[in-house]
Formats: C-alpha cells, structure tokens, sequence
C-alpha cells in the first residue's frame, strides 16, 4: 500500500483557469485543460475526453441480484451533458468502458442514452473500446458513435483505454480509475479522484457515478491532479 500524500502545497507550472476551476497541462505541445468533471479538453481542436462512463453498471448490479443504486446512469449522463455544455466541445471521445456489460443494453437504459443523443445530435462522438465495451457488445447504431480500437492517433496525442505508451504521442487513457489518498494532521485523511500525469501518458480519473478507485502514487517524473469540492490542484509529485 502506497503511502497517503500530504495535505501540503506544492508548486508547479501548472495553470488553474477559471471558471471551469481546471488546470492546464501542456503535453506534446498541445495544452489539456484537466477538469474538476473529471473529464480532459484539448480546445485547440475542441476535443471533451471521458474515461470509464460505466453506463448501465447499477442496471447490470440489480439484472444480477445485487441491490445497488438506481438513476446512476441519468446522473451520469447528466455530468456528460454539462461538461459538453461547459466546454462546447464538438467532438466527444469515449476512453472505453462506455457500457458496463452486455446487461447494461438494457431498455431503459437504451432509453435514457437514445435521449441523451437526441439532445447532441450534432455532437461527433468517438468510442475507443475497452475491455467492458467487448463484453457489453458495441451500441446500438442509432447512437451514431464511431468505434475505435486503441491507439486512436489524434495529432500529437493517442486515445487508448490501457494505459501504454507509444512513440511519438502522449496517450490519453483510463482503465485505472486512479484516486489518490490524502493525509492531514493526525489520523486525517481521505481518498480523491486524480488525473495522473506521466512523460507521455495521462490516465485519466473514471467519469461514472457509479465506479470505484484504485490508489495511484506517482513515480519519479510524474504528478497527479486531485479532484474535489469543484476544483483541480496538483499533488503528489514523484
């Protein structure tokens, strides 16, 4: 178990921008806004990152006999609109685990995604499978999602779902649901959602409101970006 970092500041070259209470990280020449809606924005082409949506997770949980949550997925997909909305991204892509499991195909939540697509209409959206999307089985085509198998080459960066690194490009991913623990005086402390920044790699934290965490530390050369109480700051530097 990976020591918790301490409630300390720390100095970096980071920007926070305001509104959106984000930070800005330049990778591969491009600047990343990381976002307190756990999502990545690349505004030079206009770009909305979302890693492990998770969709239909809780419907999968109760199809199984588990009593769980219910309206995760309008939660969800609640976030997703706000964060298009905020950001005014044209194109949306999906770092993998977009649907649970093949039980999250499910009517109402079929529904609940044909409405939010309804809405967005004009929104390009991008897939790049994970491997709960090749359990689920891709979405149905009157989503209009273009799928993708990882590495997706976009410019300078590379859209995956595992974490990797590739020649040439900084890689966007998720898969980790990385969080990061947090330590104050005396037994104080808690666990927060990160971003996770690395020479040539940024994991990204899970999107869904329904999806757990696994504790990231950060090696020599890298950082990560908590998220909480509506902001993005960074911590932890190795």
């Amino acid at each position: 178990m990976t020591d918790p970092t301490p409630l300390t500041p720390t100095h970096s070259r980071t920007r926070e921008r305001e509104p959106n209470r984000a930070c800005v990280i330049e990778v591969s020449g491009e600047s990343i806004e990381l976002r307190a809606d756990k999502t990545a924005f690349w505004p030079a082409q206009r770009t909305l990152f979302v890693a492990d949506a998770h969709v239909g997770k809780a419907a999968v949980f109760r199809a199984r006999g588990l009593p769980v949550p219910e309206a995760t997925t309008d939660e969800t997909l609640a976030a997703l609109a706000q964060a298009l909305a905020d950001t005014g991204a044209t194109h949306l892509v999906l770092l993998g685990d977009f649907l649970h499991a093949r039980e999250a195909q499910h009517p109402a939540v079929l529904g609940a995604l044909s409405d939010w697509r309804a809405r967005h209409a004009t929104l390009a959206v991008t897939l790049v499978r994970g491997n709960h999307d090749r359990h689920a089985g891709d979405p149905p085509p009157d989503l209009a999602m273009a799928l993708a198998d990882e590495p997706l080459r976009l410019g300078a960066l590379a859209a995956c779902h595992h974490p990797q690194r590739l020649p040439g490009a900084t890689v966007l991913a998720g898969h980790v649901h990385p969080v990061i623990g947090l330590a104050g005086p005396g037994r104080d402390g808690l666990r927060l959602p990160c971003f996770h920044h690395a020479p040539g790699l940024l994991v990204l934290p899970a999107f869904g409101a329904f999806t757990g965490g696994q504790r990231v530390a950060p090696a020599p050369g890298e950082r990560c970006y908590a998220v909480g109480a509506g902001r993005v700051w960074p911590v932890g530097v190795g």
